[in-house]
């Protein structure tokens, strides 16, 4: 039953509903705490925004709601810059590089500040051996993995380099996708867009590459990980 409730929220956060959950004050509670553990503080509390005063939480646990999506946008604002940092450092070595996910799933949403921001993963258009090279050169002790390596963290936020944007458990399979990403690389890379409040400009991937890269993404994570809504939601948009 509290899912449900909350998946309403949800709904009518992003304006796909207009029926409103009902919800007593410890109920308010275990909704902001779902919304927490799903990365979803900030599109929620666009719900309650819209909501008549009447239904909206209790004052004490609306004020800490709004502190943690202050803490939310402003994250978002730091991360913006780090990634146009990122991206230009990278572009500036003669490197074309494509933002994938956060930053660059954010700017979909109508508030882009309202989505929790995580790392920074950006996809390199260029050799696995030089990529990891100049990886290491910054970071002596990352470890390369089968699709990324890690490059210094920028503050507390960390940055991925992909050589691989993602990738399949199924050999077959994964060679196909792989192919499909190496052909996809230069569009991808060169598709530029401005981020929010003047923080700059970087590449991202298109809409149609989206469509077929974060399923695979998500499908990964669900056998890997797990998922969160907060997934399926950029997914949505």
């Amino acid at each position: 039953m509290q899912n449900n409730k909350f998946f309403d929220l949800i709904r009518y956060s992003i304006g796909t509903s207009e029926s409103l959950p009902e919800l007593a004050e410890e109920e308010w509670q275990e909704m902001y705490e779902t919304a927490k553990k799903q990365s979803l503080v900030g599109i929620a509390f666009h719900g309650i925004k819209r909501m008549p005063a009447d239904m909206e939480p209790p004052r004490k646990l609306k004020l800490r709601w709004i502190m943690q999506v202050e803490k939310t946008a402003k994250r978002n604002a730091d991360v913006n810059k780090v990634a146009v940092a990122v991206a230009s450092q990278l572009e500036k070595a003669g490197v074309p590089n494509c933002v994938l996910k956060g930053q660059g799933n954010a700017f979909m949403y109508p508030h882009p500040e309202a989505r929790t921001s995580g790392d920074i993963d950006v996809w390199l258009d260029g050799p696995q051996d030089r990529i990891i090279k100049m990886a290491k050169r910054a970071n002596p002790k990352a470890k390369a993995e089968y699709h990324h390596i890690d490059f210094p963290p920028v503050g507390r936020i960390p940055v991925e380099l992909h050589y691989r944007p993602s990738f399949m458990n199924n050999l077959v399979y994964n060679h196909r996708m792989q192919t499909w990403f190496r052909q996809q690389v230069t569009a991808q890379c060169s598709h530029k867009v401005n981020l929010p409040d003047g923080a700059g400009q970087i590449s991202v991937p298109t809409t149609a590459f989206n469509r077929i890269y974060q399923m695979a993404h998500i499908s990964n994570h669900l056998i890997h990980e797990g998922i969160g809504l907060r997934q399926l939601l950029d997914y949505y948009y």
